[in-house]
């Protein structure tokens, strides 16, 4: 097979992830079947990694975690950063290796959000200060209050609404309400709001709030961000274990054998999620899945990075 077929492959690249991630020996039966291959097709991808100079250790029944992980740190000057951004095209990833891509240059636009190529419009940028934090307060309010609203956009249209939530959908911050017009269930970007002013008609609303996590949770399966987040909490002390504004599904709370807590809940991850994870980095640790504990581990890195450049 030639290494562009490799390349190609799906399944090579999850296999060379879930190998990186390997942190005890795994039956090459149940390796095989997550990674929907045969045992020649594995014994072919481990052979492939061999021309880079990576053993991979494996006999009859298990594949073993590499002996030395592979790190490759590159700088950037300013004009290589965004040739860089430029080169690599945005879109829907019609392959898993694109995916890989995409998700560190995600990672490294968290970190260096200043210099980045593709900008929303100024206009957005304005009104991500105070304006938006007053504006998600009021909100907030008219929730608890039960008060409808009429809605103005930045674009020139109004909507009239009697808002049940605000929830992060596909990384955005949202209103979730009702038309109350057509009593359909409508949402929001919260950037995209240019005013909102209460209605003084009363508004019975005709959802529950069952209906409307049932939209949210529809709409979130259609984005394909959820994950099941594992977290472990060695001190509650300041410890905020209910992100604001973040739909949980199926939250659960346990203790380990230790007496540490286990937190878990299916959540959408997003850049305000690897935020709230980094206010408790000294208090909390990610155990599950595997990817995103590499992901929030190089975010923290990256983090620290910007941070002592800025101090210089």
């Amino acid at each position: 097979m030639s290494d562009q077929q490799y390349i190609l492959e799906n399944s090579f690249w999850k296999f060379l992830v879930s190998l990186e991630e390997l942190k005890e020996r795994k039956e090459v039966v149940l390796m095989c079947s997550s990674l929907g291959i045969n045992e020649e097709t594995l014994e072919n991808y481990c052979e492939f990694l061999t021309r880079f100079k990576v053993a991979v250790m494996r006999d009859e029944h298990f594949v073993y975690p590499l002996k030395e992980q592979c790190k490759i740190k590159m700088e950037f000057s300013l004009s290589e950063w965004l040739a860089l951004q430029a080169t690599i095209p945005k879109g829907d990833d019609a392959f898993y290796f694109q995916q890989i891509t995409q998700d560190k240059m995600r990672m490294a636009h968290k970190a260096y959000a200043q210099f980045a190529l593709y900008k929303k419009p100024e206009a957005h940028v304005v009104a991500s200060g105070t304006f938006i934090e007053n504006l998600k307060k009021k909100i907030d309010y008219d929730i608890v209050c039960r008060k409808s609203m009429k809605i103005k956009f930045f674009a020139g249209k109004e909507c009239d609404v009697f808002p049940h939530r605000m929830v992060f959908l596909d990384g955005v911050l949202c209103v979730v309400g009702e038309n109350t017009a057509d009593k359909t269930l409508v949402y929001f970007g919260v950037e995209d709001i240019e005013a909102v002013e209460n209605l003084t008609a009363f508004y019975e609303p005709n959802l529950s709030q069952i209906e409307v996590n049932e939209f949210i949770g529809h709409l979130r399966l259609i984005n394909g961000q959820e994950e099941r987040l594992v977290l472990k909490i060695y001190s509650q002390d300041q410890t905020d274990l209910l992100p604001e504004h973040h739909f949980l599904g199926n939250p659960f709370v346990t203790s380990s054998t230790e007496g540490d807590m286990i937190w878990a809940a299916t959540i959408e991850m997003c850049d305000d999620v690897y935020n709230w994870l980094y206010r408790m980095r000294d208090r909390v640790e990610v155990l599950d899945p595997g990817h995103i504990r590499k992901e929030f581990s190089h975010y923290c890195e990256l983090k620290k990075e910007n941070s002592s450049k800025k101090a210089s």
